[in-house]
């Protein structure tokens, strides 16, 4: 029979085990592939912890192939643009490992492949990839977050580039940052916990909108003007601060504000332009692009 003092000895150190927060994640290393296939057709990257990357120029250094190796066997293999770098992070006892790669193209992408080993000994598992964005990937240093013990990858959700005008003139690129949950099982789309990075970009597009207004000589008759074509898709900004005002409206919906969203488009649209033509039209675009994919 257990004495009671130790049986509450033991309850004690399960409550203390469980109420432990997780080890802080550490960036191990960041290992650059961008050299690796420097007048060789062929090169394999030790990655560490038993993870090996196989390279495979296709089309001089702008398409290659790349097989990805744990313990020996092929995980998975990737036909892709340019491959940059690998970082890997330790987070005990998980291990994860982070692909990044260029697609090429004028505007376009910078995308993230991602493994995870749930302990040493354990089977490493390809988790998925991550959206593209405007520009070549972003370094590894300050990319991986972590939050409430959990480890986060912050990326860029390009969705609103073109968005009633074009990539030169859009304030639009890459916004808003997005953040992609890491697990020993699964890479998921979740921006919830960073509702507060969110209110604060609102308030500094706020601050922005007033400063727009009043280097304003007059007031613009709508939001949007005749642009590249007929049909409400191809109507352009009168100004940069119709774009402030769907910036704002952005920030909002993931921060999961939808009424204070709506209500400041519909209010500044009022306040700063002649008339609250085409916010329902604006309202509704922005609803079904974001259904596109989760947020």
């Amino acid at each position: 029979m257990i004495s009671r003092p130790l049986a509450i000895f033991s309850i004690l150190l399960v409550f203390l085990v469980q109420a432990a927060p997780a080890a802080t994640p550490h960036l191990a290393a960041v290992i650059s592939l961008e050299k690796a296939l420097t007048g060789e057709k062929t090169a394999t990257v030790d990655a560490g912890g038993g993870v090996s990357l196989e390279l495979t120029a296709v089309d001089g250094i702008w398409r290659q192939n790349l097989a990805i190796l744990a313990a020996g066997r092929q995980l998975k293999k990737l036909a892709g643009g340019r491959f940059i770098a690998c970082a890997r992070v330790e987070a005990s006892p998980a291990t994860y490992w982070a692909i990044s790669e260029y697609t090429g193209g004028a505007h376009c992408c910078g995308q993230f492949f991602f493994l995870a080993q749930a302990a040493p000994g354990q089977k490493v598992r390809y988790l998925g990839k991550t959206t593209g964005y405007n520009g070549g990937p972003r370094d590894f240093p300050g990319s991986f977050v972590e939050r409430q013990g959990q480890l986060y990858f912050e990326g860029f959700d390009d969705r609103f580039d073109y968005f009633h005008t074009s990539h030169a003139g859009s304030l639009l690129v890459n916004v808003p940052l997005f953040y992609y949950h890491l697990s020993p099982t699964a890479l998921t789309v979740d921006n919830l916990p960073f509702k507060g990075v969110y209110l604060k970009e609102a308030a500094a597009v706020s601050r922005e909108i007033q400063q727009q207004a009043n280097d304003r000589h007059r007031k613009p008759k709508a939001i949007l003007r005749p642009g590249f074509g007929p049909g409400f898709e191809n109507l352009v900004f009168t100004d940069n601060l119709g774009q402030l005002l769907v910036k704002r409206t952005i920030y909002y919906l993931y921060a999961r504000q939808d009424r204070r969203a709506w209500d400041s488009l519909k209010q500044g649209v009022a306040h700063f332009y002649g008339s609250t033509a085409w916010v329902p039209q604006l309202e509704q675009e922005i609803k079904q692009t974001l259904q596109a994919r989760p947020y």
